[in-house]
């Protein structure tokens, strides 16, 4: 069954998706066109391959994209919406809300959506994707820490606050009372730190390759993310004697004393790059000053490193859009 559809030829069809830059002009093309209005045609040209986006037809679900303002004035969630089109039979499940990680946007879930969207028909649930705040196409608001560098665990709370408040605030606006949250990547660690501080709004957590956790915190096998052993890996080739460590007070000291190690054999380059992170610079903040070359340089990075199925390959130049508008 496909599960994707072609865009629509109707009256208010969208522009086809540009192809993605091979050349410097094609790329100042993309770069010129740079809006916000552009943001939200290349995020609806992606979603209107999902046949229950908007749809009137007969579907068990239907899915909407609005923006949910938050208290402060011009902040906003981005929020895509699939909702069940009947009353469910029984009980109705946790509404799930997934989050992506850094770098990313709610687009980035695309290939999820269907079989998402499937679950939500049957069980009766709700399924929401948001852009984090300052990511995506939610509100890009300023944002500073105030804390002194030497002072790490405050300078982490006030990050972990701005997006972990933004969140909360999203639920009191959707009138969520609990949440299945699933997050990936920095959406898993900002997921846990939601949870420890509104446990009572938190039904379950899926944390898909959670930033901060390189191993089970019971176990001395690092996680396979970052050995050769990838999740490709025939089971056969892989560890599987785990050995169960107690976290002790000294185990966690000398992982501190190796780290301090690690940090002062770092080459000057590497140095150079932390301190750019420390003092607010992202990767979002450098494709921007590639400026003509972003569109392209995005369009390579994506299209080498991600593997597309056959459906996805008739969908890259619409992803690699979606994405380029993301950062």
């Amino acid at each position: 069954m496909n599960l994707y559809r072609p865009m629509a030829a109707a009256a208010d069809a969208l522009p086809p998706a540009r192809a993605i830059p091979s050349a410097f002009l094609s790329s100042v093309k993309s770069w010129w066109a740079v809006s916000e209005k552009q943001a939200a045609i290349s995020e609806e040209r992606l979603l209107r391959r999902l046949p229950f986006f908007q749809s009137t037809a007969s579907h068990p679900v239907i899915a909407t994209s609005n923006r949910v303002p938050l208290d402060a004035s011009k902040h906003y969630i981005n929020t895509v919406s699939i909702t069940p089109t009947a009353l469910p039979a029984s009980a109705t499940p946790t509404p799930t809300v997934l989050l992506h990680g850094y770098g990313a946007g709610l687009g980035f879930y695309f290939r999820n959506l269907p079989a998402l969207a499937d679950w939500a028909g049957r069980r009766g649930g709700s399924v929401y994707a948001l852009d984090w705040l300052g990511m995506g196409r939610s509100a890009r608001v300023p944002f500073s820490i105030r804390a002194r560098r030497e002072d790490i665990p405050g300078r982490v709370r006030e990050a972990e606050t701005f997006f972990v408040q933004s969140l909360e605030e999203w639920r009191t606006k959707m009138g969520l009372e609990r949440m299945t949250l699933i997050g990936h990547s920095l959406g898993a660690y900002f997921s846990v730190v939601y949870a420890l501080r509104y446990p009572d709004r938190v039904s379950r957590l899926i944390l898909l390759s959670p930033a901060g956790v390189p191993r089970g915190p019971n176990y001395t096998q690092p996680s396979r993310e970052l050995t050769n052993e990838g999740a490709g890996a025939p089971i056969a080739n892989r560890k599987t004697s785990q050995q169960i460590e107690t976290a002790t007070q000294k185990h966690v000291d000398e992982i501190r004393e190796e780290q301090k190690e690690n940090k002062q054999q770092e080459s000057r380059t590497r140095r150079f790059f932390t301190y750019l992170w420390e003092e607010g610079w992202s990767p979002f903040q450098i494709v921007r000053a590639t400026m003509f070359w972003g569109p392209m340089l995005i369009g390579k990075v994506r299209v080498v490193t991600l593997t597309f199925s056959a459906i996805v390959n008739r969908l890259t130049a619409v992803f690699c859009s979606s994405i380029f508008w993301t950062f």
